[in-house]
C-alpha cells in the first residue's frame, strides 16, 4: 500500500502520493474513525546509510463530543519527517525507524499510522457552550432542559447524618 521502492533512490528523489481509504485495515483499533480518505504525500530521499522521508497527511476525524457525545469532525493536516537508518544505536530524538534487511521496498504504513494516532486530538469537543448530557437521566442538555429533579445540593451538615450513636 504505502511502498516505497529503495532502487527508484537511486536515482534520486522518490514520491510516495496516495489516497488511503477510511475503510482500510492500517485503521483498524483507532479510537477516532476517519471521515474522509488519508491523503498522503511524501519525498524520500537517501542520506548517508538511511532513507529520509518528509511530507504531509491531510484527513477528517471524526470524534465523539466528550460533553454531549455527539460526533465531531476536525481536520488533520500533519508535516511528517522519518528517518529510516540501517541501525540505531542508543537513543536519538525525533521519529527513527529501522531499514528492512533484505527487500527492495520500504513499507510507510506502520509509520503513517503512527503519526496519524499522534496527531488525533485525544478528546473532541463539539462547541465551548456545550451543556453535556444530564446526569440523572441522559438527556442530552443542548436539545433543551430535562424533566428530571436535580439532587438536592450536599450541606455543610450532611457528614454528621452519618455518624452513629450506641
Amino acid at each position: 500500500m504505502l511502498k516505497l521502492s529503495l532502487a527508484a533512490l537511486d536515482r534520486g528523489e522518490a514520491r510516495v502520493q496516495e489516497r488511503v481509504p477510511p475503510g482500510d485495515p492500517m485503521f483498524e483499533g483507532m479510537a477516532a474513525e476517519l471521515a474522509a480518505p488519508l491523503d498522503v504525500d511524501l519525498a524520500a530521499r537517501s542520506v548517508g546509510d538511511g532513507v529520509f522521508v518528509r511530507g504531509t497527511l491531510r484527513t477528517t476525524v471524526r470524534l465523539a463530543c466528550r460533553r454531549c457525545l455527539s460526533p465531531v469532525e476536525r481536520p488533520v493536516d500533519e508535516t511528517v519527517d522519518f528517518l529510516y537508518l540501517e541501525r540505531v544505536e542508543g537513543d536519538l530524538d525525533g521519529e527513527v525507524y529501522v531499514l528492512p534487511e533484505r527487500g527492495d521496498e520500504l513499507d510507510l504504513s506502520a509509520a503513517v499510522r503512527e503519526h496519524l494516532l499522534l496527531d488525533v486530538p485525544e478528546y473532541g469537543l463539539c462547541s465551548e457552550e456545550c451543556r453535556g448530557l444530564c446526569p440523572g437521566c441522559g438527556a442530552n442538555l443542548n436539545e433543551g432542559a430535562c424533566d428530571c429533579v436535580p439532587p438536592p445540593a450536599p450541606g455543610a451538615w450532611d457528614a454528621l447524618k452519618t455518624i452513629k450513636f450506641d
